[in-house]
C-alpha cells in the first residue's frame, strides 16, 4: 500500500491516476470516522494499492491543527488496516509540519531522499533533528539516506555524495539514483520508470535499491 501525503500527488499521478478523478483521498482516510472501500484504490501494478492525494491536501495541515492528538492520527488509522499489507509506504511532502509528524509517528522506519544539491543537503540536518525528536518518544529506524538526482556532469553532486557518506557512513544507501530522462518521462504516461522502460539505467537503479532495502530486513 502506498499512502500519498504530498499535495503534488506525484505517487498518485505516476500510478496512472489523475488528481481530478480522485473521489476519496488521503484527507478522507485521515478525517472520516469510517473507512470507505473507495478510499483504497487498486492500481495497474500487481499487488499494489494506493490511498491517493489530491489538491485537498493543501488544507490538511489546518484541519489537523484543530484536532487533539493530531500527531498520531495516521498511526491510529493504519492500525485498522496494516495487517492486510506486507509493506506500507508513505510518500511525504518536502516540508515540515503535522503531515510529516503523522508519517513519522506512524512509521517503523524512514528513508530520507537527498538530492545531490546544496539546498537538499542543508535540509538533511533538519530532518535528522526531527527524527531524533520522534525517536525520543518511539522506536524509529533510519532505513537509509538515499542520494538522488546525481548529475555526473557536475562536480558539486559528487561533493554532496562524499559529505553525506562522511556524516552518515552507516546510514547511506550504496545505491545512488542518477538523473535520468526515463525517470522524468515515465510519469507523463502514468507509469513508474520500471513499467515505462524496464531496461533503462533508472529502472535498474531502483531495482537495485529495492534489493538493498530488502537485504536490511
Amino acid at each position: 500500500l502506498i499512502i500519498d501525503l504530498d499535495q503534488e500527488a506525484n505517487a498518485t499521478i505516476t500510478l496512472g491516476i489523475k488528481r481530478e478523478n480522485v473521489k476519496l483521498d488521503v484527507v478522507d482516510f485521515l478525517l472520516q470516522t469510517q473507512l470507505s472501500d473507495e478510499i483504497i484504490v487498486k492500481t495497474d501494478v500487481d499487488n499494489l494499492n494506493i490511498i491517493c492525494s489530491s489538491l485537498r491536501v493543501q488544507g490538511l495541515e489546518g484541519e489537523l491543527s484543530k484536532l487533539q492528538y493530531n500527531k498520531y492520527l495516521l498511526q491510529k488509522k493504519l492500525n485498522e488496516i496494516k495487517n492486510y499489507y506486507d509493506y506500507i509506504l508513505i510518500d511525504c511532502p518536502p516540508s515540515f509540519g503535522l503531515i510529516i509528524d503523522n508519517a513519522l509517528y506512524a512509521s517503523d522506519s524512514v528513508i530520507i531522499p537527498v538530492e545531490c544539491s546544496f539546498y537538499a543537503y542543508d535540509a538533511l540536518t533538519q530532518m535528522v533533528n526531527k527524527i531524533d525528536e520522534v525517536q525520543s518518544v518511539k522506536p524509529l529506524l533510519i532505513e537509509g539516506i538515499l542520494l538522488t538526482k546525481l548529475d555526473n556532469r557536475n562536480t558539486i553532486g559528487y561533493k554532496i555524495v562524499e559529505q553525506v557518506k562522511f556524516m552518515f557512513p552507516y546510514n547511506t544507501f550504496k545505491t545512488i539514483i542518477n538523473i535520468s530522462s526515463h525517470i522524468q518521462e515515465a510519469p507523463m504516461y502514468g507509469k513508474s520508470v520500471i513499467q515505462f522502460s524496464p531496461n533503462s539505467r533508472g529502472s535498474k537503479e531502483y531495482k537495485k535499491l529495492a534489493k538493498e532495502i530488502l537485504e536490511h530486513e
